[in-house]
């Protein structure tokens, strides 16, 4: 599972002649939460690229001493992973996505739209972390000094995990991780990504199930301008823009048949058309791909196509649920409480009997993703410098959910099947209760609203259009559950 110490803020390097454009960047990324450097021209942009470890580029096409295209060049033959977003003025859209082609980010267009400016760069740093962050095994007293992404655990199945990231990393094949939601398969990909032979190329990562169903083709293969409604101009997808590197394909279990059917042509020829074209496109691309679902029974259902399915599993890698490793948990509580600490700069170094006792008995649903979410809180309700029962959540505590432990525990999902829904029904009625009716719909909505924000990253936009209710419709519901975006939804695996 992730674990990292606070970062510094990001390091951003901004290429442009004019200094309106450079005031405007100054302007949208304040000082005390980026740290941005400028420069006017090609040669002063490489050689702070060569003294600064930047986060992310963005360099206009047209420069006094050179061109956006070569100085990407440029850029990537000191460091081809970094991500490099290039500036254009309408004229010159073809060249932008040539240079996409050859490994640009993203390319934007002036005048530049400050929402879509900061969604880009917010993607590109994204990116920038999940290559630069080293992924890897924690070993006994290890407390995270070096900022790397660890991989916590000393049981039996994660002992198994670290053998197969090791037999595997190395080959060059797709490999598919199974898990539950918030078991850490991102940091698996990235583990495998960092100890493979693309190393030193492009790592891109792309959610399946917080994207559209009629978007996600596009982003995965791009399309062709006037291709459908909104595609005013040519775009580059991620398998064409990973070209040589690594694709890490999360939730691929929520893809339709027809992008699940051009994914399978991918895997099978190194071949694809854009959305609306008819060119085919060649591309040298290794495939990580990761789900929570069963794909064997969705094969059965005929929602997942069988030759995709064994065309992933060349090798398999399943992540075990929390409540399946529990021995881990004293080492897991311990890795996150050095980081929550040192993030939120408070000293609460141990956790009480109590509440050691009631974290080890909580079946945790939510699994990694859960209890970073818990720990985090309970540091930041810490009166003391141990953490005690009253500093937990709720739900971990047992109050206010209505759920018995032994419930949850046989779903990561709350209320899943009928049999459990009628199993939670009659235990209430046996405790009494005489409210059931807003006790169901309550634990319903906290789970459907908790999960599909997790899945898009808090993003509440996206989720409200997700679930078809208002943005302010949403921010209600979440208010009455005692939903906290920032502590209960989006923590890194």
């Amino acid at each position: 599972m992730l674990q990292s110490i606070a970062v510094s803020m990001p390091n951003l390097l901004i290429v442009d002649d004019d200094e309106q454009i450079l005031d405007c960047f100054r302007y949208a990324f304040p000082p005390d939460q980026y740290a941005l450097h400028t420069a006017t021209n090609a040669a002063e942009a490489l050689s702070l690229f060569q003294e600064l470890p930047f986060d992310a580029v963005i360099a206009d096409i047209r420069l006094p001493d050179s061109s956006g295209m070569q100085l990407l060049h440029d850029l990537h033959d000191f460091d081809s992973r970094i991500p490099v977003i290039l500036m254009t003025g309408y004229g010159t859209t073809n060249i932008a996505i040539e240079a996409m082609r050859t490994g640009a980010f993203e390319y934007l267009l002036k005048p530049l739209d400050p929402e879509l400016l900061q969604s880009v760069i917010d993607r590109a740093l994204e990116a920038s972390r999940m290559i630069r962050t080293p992924a890897r095994i924690a070993i006994e007293g290890d407390d995270d000094c070096d900022g790397s992404d660890l991989l916590v655990g000393q049981c039996p199945a994660m002992q198994e995990v670290y053998r197969q990231i090791g037999r595997v990393a190395g080959q060059d094949v797709t490999v598919l991780i199974l898990g539950e939601s918030g078991t850490g398969k991102e940091v698996v990909a990235r583990a495998i990504y960092q100890y493979s032979k693309r190393s030193e190329k492009p790592f891109l990562a792309i959610n399946c199930a917080a994207i559209p169903e009629n978007l996600l083709e596009s982003e995965l293969f791009g399309h062709e301008k006037g291709s459908f409604t909104g595609a005013d101009r040519k775009r580059i997808g991620k398998f064409e823009q990973c070209d040589t590197g690594t694709l890490f394909l999360d939730e691929i279990g929520d893809m339709t048949p027809l992008t699940q059917t051009k994914v399978l042509r991918v895997l099978q020829d190194q071949q694809f058309e854009r959305v609306g074209g008819s060119q085919m496109v060649s591309t040298n691309v290794r495939l990580i791909a990761a789900t929570n679902r069963n794909l064997t029974e969705m094969m059965e259902q005929g929602t997942f196509r069988s030759d995709l399915y064994y065309r992933l599993n060349v090798y398999t890698i399943h992540l075990p649920p929390l409540r399946e490793r529990i021995g881990d948990l004293p080492l897991l509580v311990n890795h996150f409480l050095i980081r929550f600490c040192r993030e939120l700069d408070k000293d609460v170094p141990r956790v009480s009997p109590d509440a050691m006792k009631l974290l080890i008995d909580y079946p945790w649903p939510g699994n990694l993703r859960e209890l970073q979410s818990a720990l985090k809180h309970a540091v930041v309700e810490a009166t003391s410098p141990v953490i005690l029962p009253e500093f937990l959540p709720e739900t971990v505590r047992g109050i206010g959910s209505g759920v018995d432990h032994e419930f949850l525990d046989r779903t990561s999902d709350g209320l899943n099947t009928n049999g459990d829904l009628i199993h939670f029904l009659h235990q209430r009625i046996r405790m009494g209760t005489e409210n059931l009716h807003e006790e169901v719909i309550q634990r319903i909505e906290r789970t459907l609203l908790t999960e599909v924000l997790q899945q898009v990253d808090g993003n509440v936009s996206r989720a409200s259009a997700i679930l078809g209710i208002s943005r302010s419709t949403l921010r209600c519901k979440l208010t009455a559950l005692g939903i906290s975006l920032d502590r209960s939804v989006r923590m890194h695996e």
